[in-house]
């Protein structure tokens, strides 16, 4: 592969299960960029939460959080962030919360949600992010967010989604990011879409020099982008079947893995 471009998903892919990238993972980065070659983390989590593992990777480049809704520069500065208008994010959260999901918005650097719970401490440890209890969430919310984020059982997940796809055509997107998170962004906001905005933005991203990585339904629109699509080992069926390439899982460095026998 001649290759001048990585990009990838965080969680469940450049992550380990234990959300921390490797030694031997950054050996091979360090590896990658010494070589030239450029590293674009693409992540649901939003710019906040991913400033603590850009800051370690140290890219020089810029980033895409919150599933496409944020262009965050190489300066962990926002060159771009779309957002869901305060009465729509309202209709998604009344929506998410009659089905009973747990439900959390996002503003400034930290999150929302109404009560304290199981799930907002687990996001809490796994983002690294500022937690705020507010009561009556669609009450309190008077800013636009980049996205909702909602919690269920994978397979109230996996049924509500294309439920939630069509009662919103045309005025949000929604995917799967972990089995058990339900998100909703901005039209426009995917990963591919935002790696397409910073591919017109610097004139350098080439689809044909590009290699992608995800695991989830979240990375179809990144994977999407460039022929040279690798799905984790650990990523969904329907992904691995879009993917191109299959490596190892998470877990066993399997990007890191790819890199080394098929970049490098």
């Amino acid at each position: 592969m001649k290759i001048d471009t990585i990009v990838t998903d965080m969680d469940g892919t450049l992550l380990s299960p234990d959300r921390v990238v490797t030694s031997y993972t950054m050996d091979v980065l360090n590896e990658c960029k010494k070589r030239g070659i450029r590293l674009i983390p693409a992540s649901g989590r939003t710019h906040p939460s991913m400033r603590p593992h850009m800051e370690k990777l140290n890219t020089g480049m810029p980033y895409i959080g919150g599933n496409g809704s944020e262009i965050i520069g190489a300066d962990h500065k926002l060159i771009e962030q779309l957002t869901l208008d305060v009465p729509l994010a309202c209709e998604i959260i009344a929506a998410l919360q009659q089905e009973g999901f747990y439900v959390q918005v996002y503003g400034n650097e930290a999150f929302y949600y109404e009560k304290e719970c199981i799930q907002a401490e687990r996001y809490k440890k796994s983002s690294g992010m500022k937690g705020v209890a507010v009561g009556d969430l669609i009450a309190f919310l008077n800013f636009a967010p980049p996205k909702v984020l909602s919690v269920n059982d994978p397979a109230e997940v996996e049924r509500f989604c294309p439920i939630m796809s069509r009662r919103f055509e045309g005025r949000a997107t929604f995917t799967i990011s972990e089995p058990n998170f339900l998100e909703a962004e901005p039209l426009g906001a995917t990963k591919g879409e935002a790696l397409m905005r910073l591919a017109r933005m610097r004139g350098d991203i080439v689809p044909e020099r590009t290699v992608a990585f995800g695991d989830s339904m979240n990375d179809a629109s990144l994977l999407a982008f460039t022929p040279n699509s690798v799905a984790m080992g650990n990523a969904r069926e329907d992904l691995k079947k879009q993917a191109a390439y299959v490596c190892r899982t998470n877990a066993e460095d399997g990007l890191a893995h790819f890199l080394e026998e098929h970049v490098l």
